[in-house]
């Protein structure tokens, strides 16, 4: 166990450190974009995007989850999984083209039409990417991924704005949309050549994960993006821009942090078959999850006005409150991520789908009746309803699967939760002082210190909680391992 921790540890600190920068070119565009473009701008590519972010995940095909199982994939199941994303790219790209006409007639925007028409090439192009790219996530080997990553946004920044600044007009987030893809697929074959050849010989290796996946993925598209299609309708576009800005801060925490620890978490929990071992990896997991992203939500929740301020201008100041309660949903959602990629590796798919029908039991009716009365308030207030029952239901599921109790799941998150207090109070300390500056270098620099120093903080606590319930394996032993090798004995023996 220690050597799959130590090379998960490893695959993680590429993935993370890939996502993190390709997060931060996602947050120059965004910074230069939303000085150049306005809310309506970023409202009506957000309607476009919205409906093919719900075709592109009820279409999506675990092809690389089903691939990393399989110890050799031999060149006809490589060929299988092309031939499967390529016919589930080409339907995605055809069908958001025939949506397009009645999605301009509902939202009654004649401008949908070509936008759609136009985003839909991008999921054509993610399709084709290079399968044999799994053969480097076997081996723990992320820094592949790591490059695609920041071409992929290198390309989608220098498109987005490259466009905005020769148009003025929202179609350079258009265009950024399909830039990234592309430049994506087109590298894979350089890192993983393979002749594309269409055949479907080996579909019995993908056809259990395809079918229970294609019910969570139709069910999770629908939690999460029923209030976007809904809300355009019953609010303003600059309010749903708004929104739309909001939703992709809050998301750059789990999209940086949390997104990329699936991969590698995969492939260490397709390395222990014993249910000790999958017990004590899933609350290790669990752990380092809250250590990891806990605090930086935190950060955002009490700090939110001040950043909005900086990142997207005094004019997007109504985003602030809307990114304060999606981080607090990303909050409460943060111990159900590790699930999925367990239940995958166990074959078990069909209890995502069960937590993800739940969710979508609770979170349909409130959306509705919450969108309809309230607007933008019901919608928020559906989304923290939503992510407490999903977690309920995931502390059930997980007793049920491996045997974890629901007590030691519980307790996986006290010491995080505790090492975050200290943080908290230096935040509310400061909050009042940040929000009194004006925007310009001076708040830039008090917000990035303050923030710094609060993680700092954070941290200082979690390792002094850690040694004082005597040094359990885990992220703390790890990170210690790598700053101290040379006191292994001393530190962590």
């Amino acid at each position: 166990m220690s050597s799959v921790s130590h090379r998960t540890a490893t695959a993680s600190i590429w993935t993370i450190s890939g996502k993190f920068l390709a997060r931060l070119l996602d947050f120059v565009s965004l910074l230069v974009l939303a000085r150049l473009l306005s809310p309506a701008d970023f409202g009506i590519v957000a309607i476009a995007t919205s409906v093919l972010v719900i075709v592109e995940a009820i279409l999506d095909l675990p092809l690389t989850q089903a691939l990393v199982r399989i110890p050799s994939p031999s060149e006809r199941m490589f060929a299988t999984a092309f031939t499967l994303s390529l016919m589930r790219g080409t339907a995605i790209s055809l069908l958001m083209i025939v949506v397009a006409w009645p999605m301009a007639l509902f939202y009654n925007d004649q401008r949908l039409f070509p936008l759609v028409a136009v985003i839909s090439i991008a999921p054509a192009m993610r399709s084709v990417i290079s399968p044999r790219m799994v053969l480097f996530m076997q081996r723990f080997d992320f820094r592949r991924e790591f490059a695609l990553d920041l071409l992929a946004k290198g390309s989608t920044l220098i498109f987005s704005v490259g466009v905005v600044l020769a148009t003025d007009s929202y179609w350079g987030l258009a265009i950024g949309a399909v830039a990234g893809p592309t430049t994506s697929t087109i590298v894979s074959y350089i890192f993983a050549p393979m002749r594309p050849r269409l055949s479907l010989s080996e579909w019995k290796h993908f056809q259990d994960m395809v079918g229970w996946n294609t019910v969570s993925q139709v069910l999770n598209s629908l939690n999460w993006q029923m209030d976007r299609l809904m809300l355009p309708r019953f609010t303003s576009l600059s309010t749903y821009g708004a929104f739309s800005v909001a939703d992709n801060l809050a998301g750059i925490p789990y999209q940086t942090f949390v997104g990329p620890l699936m991969r590698p978490l995969m492939a260490a929990f397709s390395n222990v078959s014993d249910r000790g071992q999958q017990i004590t990896a899933y609350l290790k997991a669990t752990n380092a999850i809250m250590v990891v992203a806990a605090p930086i939500l935190l950060v955002i929740i009490l700090l939110a006005e001040p950043i909005v301020r900086i990142v997207v201008g005094e004019k997007w100041i109504v985003a602030a409150p809307i990114l304060q309660w999606l981080c607090i949903v990303s909050l409460i959602g943060l111990p159900t991520t590790i699930m999925p990629s367990l239940v995958m590796v166990l074959d078990k798919t069909r209890y995502v789908a069960l937590r993800m029908f739940a969710e979508f039991a609770v979170r349909a009716p409130v959306t509705v009746v919450g969108v309809v009365m309230f607007g933008l308030e019901g919608a928020l207030a559906a989304r923290v309803i939503a992510a407490a029952v999903a977690y309920l239901v995931c502390l059930v599921i997980m007793q049920r699967l491996i045997g974890v109790s629901i007590g030691a799941q519980l307790y996986a998150f006290v010491r995080p939760l505790v090492a975050c207090v200290p943080m908290v109070g230096f935040l509310l300390l400061v909050q009042p002082v940040l929000v009194a500056i004006p925007l310009g270098l001076e708040l830039v620099v008090v917000v990035g210190f303050c923030s710094i120093g609060a993680l700092a903080l954070f941290w200082v606590f979690s390792l002094l909680l850690w040694q004082a319930v005597g040094r359990p394996d885990g992220l703390e032993a790890i990170i210690v391992r790598k700053i101290v090798p040379w006191r292994n004995g001393v530190v962590v023996s």
